[in-house]
């Protein structure tokens, strides 16, 4: 049964991405039952649990961030996402900073159990200064919306807060500069949980060299560097579904598995 929670235009939403994922058929790839409890829709934005703090493994993946993992005590006098974005603005020794537009910092819910990462920031995001916007953006929010979600319960944000010029890849020397303070950004943040959307980002944060498609779909337990285990997924970035429609299919899977996950409320105490 679907849950009564969901208003006649999340459940359009639903079926509209699910048809344009490539489901033909109103089952699972293998039999599971309805999470019971609230939808994500409204368990994301309640209290949340204390998270783990023991290293532990999640499907059979080491509990790894970085092998140079950012140094924290330089960033620790930030203690809210203002002082964060304030030092960003100030960072005057990053080259990217004084050829971008705009910089990207965040949207949507800094309260939310969810926190999304997305890649470098695209020429709409530079014009705009915010994450996830144009076509990229507003597939993600029918991929959001295809799990009962929207932008006011969940937090978003770039890998890196400037577009490199000419949207080249950025150099190993300013991912370094900048790795920190995306790491500062999730602790302060504090979401129980990471989805990271596209390769890059994703390389880097599960501390993995394969390419999206071989890390996509499975949750790692990552340390940013505050000592808390956050489950993290890698999944495919709208972008790059626009350009490869056939895998679609597997977005949908790694979304479904989001849902399963946020339906299931994390436990209060630690076994």
């Amino acid at each position: 049964m679907i849950p009564q929670q969901f208003n006649q235009q999340q459940l359009l939403a639903m079926l509209a991405w699910q048809v344009e994922m490539g489901a033909d058929e109103a089952v699972l790839d293998t039999p599971a039952d309805e999470p019971a409890g609230s939808s994500p829709a409204d368990v994301i934005s309640g209290a949340r649990p204390q998270a783990k703090t023991a290293t532990t493994m999640a499907d059979g993946l080491p509990a790894t961030a970085s092998d140079h993992p950012p140094s924290q005590k330089t960033l620790d006098h930030l203690t809210s996402l203002a002082d964060l974005a304030a030092a960003l603005e100030q960072l005057e020794a990053c080259p990217l900073k004084h050829t971008a537009s705009a910089m990207c910092f965040a949207d949507g819910n800094a309260g939310a159990r969810l926190m999304i990462i997305g890649e470098v920031p695209g020429r709409d995001e530079d014009r705009l200064g915010v994450p996830f916007v144009g076509a990229a953006g507003q597939f993600l929010d029918r991929m959001m919306a295809s799990i009962g979600l929207d932008r006011s319960g969940v937090y978003l944000t770039n890998f890196l807060p400037w577009r490199p010029p000419g949207n080249r890849t950025p150099t190993a020397e300013e991912t370094d500069m900048l790795l920190p303070f995306l790491f500062r950004h999730v602790q302060l943040a504090n979401p129980e949980l990471v989805l990271v959307l596209g390769g890059a980002p994703a390389k880097v944060i599960l501390n993995k060299g394969d390419n999206i498609l071989k890390l996509r779909g499975r949750w790692h337990d990552i340390d940013y560097g505050d000592g808390i285990m956050r489950p993290t997924m890698a999944s495919l970035h709208p972008s790059y579904l626009t350009r490869s429609p056939a895998q679609k299919r597997l977005a949908f899977d790694d979304w479904l598995g989001l849902y399963r996950r946020l339906a299931t409320p994390a436990p209060t105490t630690l076994a």
